[in-house]
């Protein structure tokens, strides 16, 4: 089943000539999307290069599932993060909702932060809650991402020229993101940088994380 699926999405891709039509985009985000993902392998290959402890990526383990959620989008995935792996701590618990953007010629996608995130925590598990969950007003939603097909992969770059925000506490943030998404897995760089250029989170080299997918 897994096959057939991977299979109909790359036959969708092949049919892609350049930037495919807006419906097609999506559908193929919503299809390719969903599914658990793991960073182990390039932790490995790290320590398998001898890269320093200190200088390998961390560990993280990720799922993304689609849930019916119309209060806050048509179409939405449930992001939950662990660090370490399947077993280990919930470090991010998220709402992606996407939709057609015709004047970029693509698709956005807002990564917004849940009221009472723990509440929710295994939410693609728990249907009866799916009607309740909501976003968080204090937190994202000025940085949408930009979608569009590329390369026979599927490609999500902050819109605009990355995103500088003034945040709640007052402190400027400047945040650069780049997602690469195939059939075989997920690769995402994103770092944010204060005001004066002082990296907060993400890797000074630049080195994205690479998530292999492990399920459907």
């Amino acid at each position: 089943m897994r096959q057939l699926a991977y299979a109909a999405v790359v036959c969708v891709m092949a049919r892609a000539a350049g930037a495919a039509p807006l419906p097609e985009t999506l559908d193929r985000l919503m299809a390719l999307m969903p599914g658990t993902y793991d960073s182990a392998a390039q932790v490995a290959a790290e320590a398998a290069r001898g890269v320093a402890e200190a200088d390998r990526h961390e560990r993280r383990h990720v799922i993304y599932a689609r849930i019916a959620a119309p209060q806050v989008g048509e179409h939405v995935l449930y992001r939950q993060e662990r660090r370490g792996g399947p077993e280990g701590e919930v470090v991010a618990r998220s709402l992606a909702v996407f939709a057609p953007d015709p004047a970029a010629g693509g698709v956005r996608m807002w990564l917004r932060s849940i009221v009472d995130a723990p509440r929710f925590t295994d939410l693609h598990l728990k249907k009866e809650l799916w009607s309740q969950v909501r976003f968080d007003p204090a937190y994202g939603g000025k940085c949408p991402f930009h979608w569009r097909a590329e390369n026979g992969a599927l490609r999500g770059t902050l819109a605009g020229d990355g995103c500088r925000i003034v945040a709640n506490a007052g402190q400027a943030m400047a945040f650069e993101a780049a997602w690469t998404l195939t059939a075989e897995g997920l690769t995402i760089f994103d770092n944010t940088t204060d005001g004066e250029g002082k990296l907060l989170s993400g890797r000074a080299d630049r080195v994205p994380t690479v998530y292999t997918r492990l399920a459907p």
